[in-house]
């Protein structure tokens, strides 16, 4: 390594010798590069601060202080002070969200350092200078990021350019926080810091590539992190602290990805990382790391140990360091082996440039004895800046037998074999009887014994009187007062006996409560004053003893007293218990005002109105950033309208009163103003608003820009012809409905006339009673003709009817409207019957093509769509998401009107989620589940858009597969799909000719026997599921690595298939029965005979099954995400998984209630204590229910027999042209039978006393559903003016016009629909259903409830504008259907005055 006297001259040198060489990489939390510096960057921004500050008037000898969020800018400012002789002041910035405390805390530091200028970035330093306005800090704060450096005269030098700093010159100021002491200025020369680089080279070597995420404004980040990277010219990835601790395995990721060298951090984090390792079931290797260094803290044997042995490191390359900041920060380093007491050694105590030696009483010790020690090195500051007095006792002391002064560093150590051990801190000593008793001894041996309850690294013991000690620990996240009530006398008799101390207090502290200084280090002094004063505040205390002065340490009921937190331990062992406080955490913020607004609670459609326009002030990929001043406001009214104004943001959610209901309801509105998805677990990782805030502040979603051309009026005819009343409308779609009856029986006649063919040619007049080769080949084909039938009825009346779909606006009172409405009823009936069973083949391709979309051959198409002719797909894209290019609207003047826009897909794209219309998708883009592209949102290349309203998530990469590949996936599909129709016909005729043999003769046999048919195939080809799984499929290990080979897309295809069309008609026969249990057991799925699972033939698919475990939980219909990541089982335990989850692969929910409509990838446990485990009884749970569901298939049977008998004397003597009609007429008396019977179902289900409610819920939602979609009346009604009066009949409360487009209705009577409310594509309903039991209420609705919004019992949907994709639960604070009432109306009273 090239020698330099000066840090500004080895910048200078690597800037002319290397100036592209990139020495600083940045990373965000997923390991994905945000910014980068070279050495010529680096160069160029540092010389525009020093112009800045020079124009300023800084000149040499001034200090600046530099206070940047994490992050490479603060480099510029830290050396462009440098070189023009500036002394930079090393200091973390004030938390924007404690001001009141932070400020005077940094305006002290200010004053001592007599800086004028505080350097930053330019959105903080636009925050601190407003907030400078309440506190008086006394200097300007400069925003550097954003200067730039004139292009230079080259003959005439700049008159700092010769300048590279005095080597026994100040070269920056490190502001430390020490343990027990309170914050000093040391002051670090140009050569103290050369000299410690070199003694860390020495160490470690030169040719490394570090990984670190250390803070910068601390001396361990800043000198061995940035500065020995800049003096060796060293590749170094950077990452923030903050991002570490929200994801461990970030770091990992660093050291796997840049093949990282060298890495350091405290132990409490390699401690952090090897839990979260072993917690994701995740193998690491680190075996190209040559220094894995411990340092900042004392270093745990067990912790080293694991870590050599778990991430593959030799033994011998784990490093454990000491120094300190009066040393710059490293004096000496060697590998991590323990001592006899465990101990772990530092290094050797001699160097070239090192001496350290153990002192008592002023002399040194002998080898092996305890003392304080000293330090001679030329890495030995100065002093303090402005404290000569503590300089001279600490920096400038004598020892006897040396020349020279030595620095006493305050710690406690022994040498042994030449090498150090630290033991502790002088002040932290306890001293009785002139004994001396080391804290950590005691810390350990408490850690040890009840490391189970309390957490460890977080126990504090100090001296509290004469003769005695106290003792502070920290519960964990899961502590139990009520089982652990005499804790704290346990550990004071623990300590007692094993170290023969006497305990005069112990207290048991709440999770991250315990004081630690910037560096994660006890702030040992601060704990002992405030224990000793008994100034904890009451909510931080779970446990308190006290001993009286004649009391015996060893009556334990004589000195019990205990206090209660009446909210329990509510912060996050996630966030908080593993070394994380809010000093470090708060780093990240970025502007102030974190608690301003909260004078008063605005409404959902205030938080809309303030949220800025998207399109303003934003570049054209939507990555500009909002006004700075627009966050803090924003969340304080998020927060508010949630809360309500009484919050204290540094409370815990709980004592603010978020509930579980609430706690969606803040999801639903950060996603739609702050444009972030939060985890589903955000309480746990966050504990107080404030917190919140940080992670919000650095994740504020980044909203694509926005083109959405005028609306045209020339859909087909003028205006002013084609308006209609609604008694006009109504009399034409009432048309238009028998018209679609009439059509759907039409399409039948193909297949009537071919098997009737088929029973000429063969001769027999039994049904199905004919074996020769003709009806085994065209018998088969009699269903797939019916589809082929319909599809083209369907092709030629969309042709014939609308033409061609335009970009267009039209009212709802209109012959436009009727003729788009008849052809989406069309379409709606042929998604149910043939659409499901043909996604993702070449056949739905080929009917959209036919329909008018431009979609390209190589296009996958997993979903439907509609507005065919506004759709356009590129090449390669994967459609998995419903497209519609319809937007309903209502205006004030003319109505309701319907608006279509364009979508446009672009190649390689990948659409999971919904994209409105007008939406362009760039190309290589993926939106995810859950996720909402805005109408008229340009999504950019190559990103990932996530959240509702979707925002630029990050960068996203498309995996091509081959043409051929996809060529003969597409064949095999095809062909696939012919066995089976011949597959389905075999086991049919087989179960034909059973029923034929074990029916009795009388009157309804020949119906009973066809009504059996259809369940009894399906049951016979779920039974064919399992062999054909098992030998297709095998049994699939997770953690074996998923390849999509052709064979395993083309096998798992088929397995799904054949899975997905068996199952189809077994639902309405035994949709909720525990016999899915065992189908999906004997498939491989581990699953429990407690747990209910809804609708489980449309989520537990068999290439699926394997990678689930579920145990004792109730599971709503969810989806599985497996997207290129199979290396982990989903596993649900005691759980309530609510309806539209989405859960990713490896995710573990454990004890919790995820409520509807979540995306859960992380780990999840005990969120809601509230939730229980699925346990049934025997009658009421399990057996009572297959009784309730054999009961209804009676009636269902029952209820064919009116039209069965219509058709038996209408058949006599009539026509063959008139047998259609008679199927129609007997198949319209079912329908409505139907509804009659679902109006029965509803009234008695809802009068059932609690408990059978319960039992019986799942049995009643099956069937009602199978009547309601098995009964096209009530669908063909929806968008006409008859519904409203239909849905009156059923029970519900009708206030005005209703337009429904939505999907199967529950609990009519407990519908409460206002006036012009519009509902398209969404789901409304009286209930509630999780793990804690079943909620039946009233649900309101009004305004427009647009694509995916799902309202439930006791919801209010009551804004203009609802969705798409939004969950309405339970309104908190409404106790009873009255208030719900109340609400409501109040809601439309005061909306109706404003108007």
């Amino acid at each position: 390594m090239k020698s330099f006297s000066t840090i500004l001259e080895s910048l200078n040198h690597h800037a002319l010798e290397t100036p592209d060489k990139v020495v600083f990489t940045w990373v965000d939390i997923k390991c994905e590069e945000q910014d980068r510096m070279t050495f010529k960057q680096l160069e160029d921004q540092s010389d525009a601060v020093a112009s800045r500050l020079l124009k300023l008037g800084c000149k040499k000898g001034d200090h600046v202080m530099i206070a940047y969020p994490f992050g490479l800018e603060f480099l510029a400012g830290m050396f462009g002070a440098m070189k023009i002789g500036v002394i930079p002041c090393s200091i973390y910035p004030p938390n924007p969200n404690r001001l009141k405390t932070e400020m005077p805390k940094f305006c002290g530091f200010a004053k001592d350092a007599g800086a004028k200028y505080a350097l930053s970035t330019s959105i903080f330093a636009a925050g601190m200078t407003a907030a400078s306005v309440l506190y008086k800090t006394g200097v300007a704060w400069i925003g550097t990021n954003k200067l730039t450096i004139k292009k230079r005269n080259p003959n005439k030098p700049k008159e700092y350019e010769t300048f590279v700093g005095e080597p026994e010159g100040i070269c920056f100021i490190q502001y430390t926080s020490g343990s027990t002491g309170c914050p000093k200025g040391v002051m670090i020369s140009h050569n103290n810091l050369v000299e410690d680089i070199w003694a860390i080279s020495r160490v470690l070597g030169t040719n490394a590539v570090g990984a670190l995420w250390l803070p910068q404004y601390h001396d361990m980040g800043l000198v061995s992190g940035f500065m020995s990277a800049l003096y060796a010219g060293v590749h170094v990835i950077m990452a923030s602290p903050i991002d570490f601790i929200m994801r461990p395995l970030l770091w990992t990721d660093m050291v796997e990805t840049y093949q990282a060298t060298h890495t350091c951090a405290p132990n409490f984090a390699y401690a952090l990382l090897l839990k979260r390792l072993k917690q994701a079931n995740r193998n690491a290797n680190w075996s190209h790391v040559t220094h894995a260094m411990f340092a900042a803290e004392p270093t745990q044997r067990h912790v080293v140990e694991e870590l050599a042995q778990t991430l593959s490191i030799r033994r011998e390359h784990v490093y454990n360091l000491y120094g300190l900041a009066e040393a710059v920060v490293f004096l000496t380093g060697g590998p991590a082996y323990p001592d006899s007491d465990g101990v772990v050694c530092c290094g050797p105590v001699d160097s070239p440039s090192v001496k350290l030696r153990i002192v008592e009483d002023g002399k040194e010790v002998e080898d092996g004895q305890v003392g304080t020690i000293w330090v001679q090195s030329p890495c030995v500051a100065a002093g303090y800046y402005g404290q000569s007095q503590l300089t001279a006792s600490t920096f400038a002391n004598c020892l006897p037998g040396y020349e020279g002064t030595w620095l006493d560093t305050g710690d406690l150590g022994r040498v042994l074999g030449g090498q150090l051990y630290v033991t502790g801190r002088v002040k932290d000593v306890i001293i009785i009887n002139g004994k001396n008793y080391y804290p950590t001894d005691v810390e350990l041996s408490v850690d040890e014994t009840f490391g189970i309850i309390i957490r460890p690294g977080r126990t504090t013991a100090f001296q509290h009187g004469d003769d005695s000690i106290g003792v502070t620990v920290e519960g964990r996240k899961d502590f139990d007062i009520s089982s652990n009530v005499d804790l704290a006398v346990k550990i004071a008799n623990h300590v007692s006996q094993v170290h023969g101390l006497s305990v005069t207090e112990v207290v048991v502290l709440k999770l991250g409560v315990t004081p630690k200084t910037t560096s994660g280090k006890l702030k040992r002094s601060e704990i002992r004053q405030t224990t000793i004063a008994g100034n904890w505040k009451k909510s931080s205390v779970l446990l308190r003893f006290q001993r009286q002065a004649n009391e015996s340490p060893f009556e334990e009921s004589s000195f019990l007293e205990h206090s209660f937190a009446r909210n329990g331990v509510t912060s996050s062992e996630f966030y908080l218990s593993e070394g994380t406080q809010s000093e470090i955490m708060r780093r990240s913020m970025t502007l102030p005002f974190g608690n301003v607004g909260l004078g008063s609670v605005p409404t959902r459609s205030e938080l809309q109105a303030s949220s800025p326009d998207p399109n303003s002030n934003r570049s054209v990929d939507g990555c500009g950033s909002t006004n700075p001043d627009d966050f803090s406001i924003k969340y304080a009214n998020v927060i508010t309208s949630v809360l309500g104004s009484e919050v204290d943001t540094s409370k815990t959610w709980a004592e603010n009163g978020l509930t579980s209901l609430k706690s969606a309801e803040l999801r639903n509105i950060v996603e739609e103003v702050l444009r972030v998805v939060l985890p589903v677990n955000f309480e746990q990782l966050y504990p107080t608003p404030s917190e919140l805030s940080v992670f919000l502040r650095a994740s504020e979603g980044k909203s694509f820009p926005k083109q959405i051309a005028d609306d045209h009026t020339d859909f087909l005819w003028n205006s002013e012809i084609s308006k209609l009343s609604k008694l006009q409308l109504g009399a034409i779609q009432t048309l238009g409905f028998i018209l679609i009856l009439v059509l759907l029986f039409s399409s039948l006649v193909p297949s009537i006339f071919l098997v009737s063919w088929v029973m000429d040619k063969c001769g027999s007049s039994q049904g199905g009673g004919c074996n020769g080769p003709i009806s085994w080949f065209f018998l088969p084909i009699t269903f797939p003709l019916f589809l082929l039938s319909l599809s083209v009825i369907v092709v030629v009346c969309k042709v014939t009817v609308v033409g061609k779909y335009k970009h267009d606006q039209f009212d709802l009172l209109s012959w436009d409207y009727v003729r788009w409405w008849f052809v989406d009823r069309l379409i709606d009936l042929w998604e149910a019957i043939v659409g499901q069973f043909f996604v993702g083949t070449k056949y739905i391709w080929i009917f959209y093509r036919l329909l008018g979309a431009d979609v390209a051959w190589s296009a996958k198409i997993e979903s439907c769509m509609r507005e065919f002719d506004l759709v356009k797909v590129g090449s390669n894209a994967t459609i998995g998401h419903m497209i519609n290019c319809r937007k309903f609207s209502q205006s004030a003047d003319s109505g309701p009107k319907l608006t279509f826009r364009p979508i446009l897909i672009g190649n390689d794209c990948t659409i999971a989620g919904m994209v409105s219309p007008g939406a362009k998708i760039g190309d290589g883009s993926r939106v995810e589940k859950l996720s909402v592209v805005e109408e008229g949102a340009m999504v950019p290349h190559g990103v990932l858009a996530k959240g509702n309203p979707a925002c630029h998530a990050g960068s996203f990469e498309h995996t091509k597969s081959e043409y051929w590949e996809e060529s003969m996936l597409d064949i095999f599909k095809i062909v696939w799909t012919i066995v089976e129709a011949y597959h389905f016909f075999a086991l049919s005729y087989l179960v034909h000719m059973t029923l034929n043999q074990l029916l009795p003769s009388w009157r309804y046999a020949t119906l009973l026997h066809w009504f059996l048919l259809v369940p009894g195939t399906s049951f016979l080809a779920i039974l064919t599921s399992i062999p054909l799984k098992w030998l297709l499929i095998g049994k699939r290990d997770p953690t074996d690595e998923y390849e999509g080979s052709l064979w395993k897309q083309g096998t798992n295809w088929a397995c799904d298939f054949h899975f997905r069309a068996a199952s189809w008609a077994l639902t309405p026969f035994f949709g909720q029965s525990k016999l899915w249990n065992i189908i999906l057991y004997l498939h491989g799925l581990d699953v429990d005979m407690e747990s209910l699972l809804n609708n489980p033939y449309l989520i537990f698919f068999p290439s699926k099954v394997d990678y689930v475990k579920i145990r004792q939980s109730f599971v709503a219909t969810i989806s599985l995400d497996f997207v290129n990541r199979r290396d982990s089982k989903i596993e649900i335990i005691k759980s309530s998984i609510g309806y539209g989850v989405n859960l990713h692969a490896g995710a573990k929910i454990m004890q919790s209630v995820i409520p509807p409509r979540l995306d859960v990838s992380d780990n999840v446990y005990d969120m809601n204590h509230s939730a229980k485990a699925w346990k049934p009884s025997f009658t009421m749970g399990m057996l009572l229910p297959e009784l309730a569901q054999l009961l209804l298939n009676v009636i269902l049977f029952v209820t064919l027999i009116p039209s069965y008998e219509i058709g038996l004397a209408a058949v006599k003597g009539t026509p063959d042209a008139l047998s259609v009609f008679v199927s129609a007429t007997a198949f319209l008396l079912v329908l409505i039978l139907w509804i009659s019977l679902t109006f029965v179902i509803e009234k008695i289900m809802l009068i059932l006393p609690r408990c059978a409610q319960q039992s019986l819920f799942g049995v009643y939602i099956n069937h009602v559903w199978i009547f309601r979609v098995g009964n096209w009346l009530e669908m063909l009604l929806y968008g006409t003016p008859l519904f409203p009066y239909y849905a009156q009949l059923m029970g519900a409360e009708v206030n005005g016009d209703l337009w429904y487009f939505g999907h199967a209705l529950y609990e009519y009577s407990r519908l409460h629909f206002q006036g012009g409310t519009i509902v398209d594509s969404s789901s409304l309903n009286g209930h509630y259903i999780d793990g804690n039991g079943l909620t039946v209420g009233d649900t309101y609705a009004s305004g427009i409830l647009h694509p995916g919004c799902f309202a439930v019992a006791g919801s209010v949907v009551d804004r203009e504008e609802n969705g798409p994709w939004k969950v309405f639960l339970t309104s908190d604070g409404l106790d009873s259907t009255e208030d719900l009432r109340r609400s409501h109306s109040t809601y439309h009273h005061g909306e109706n005055e404003a108007l």
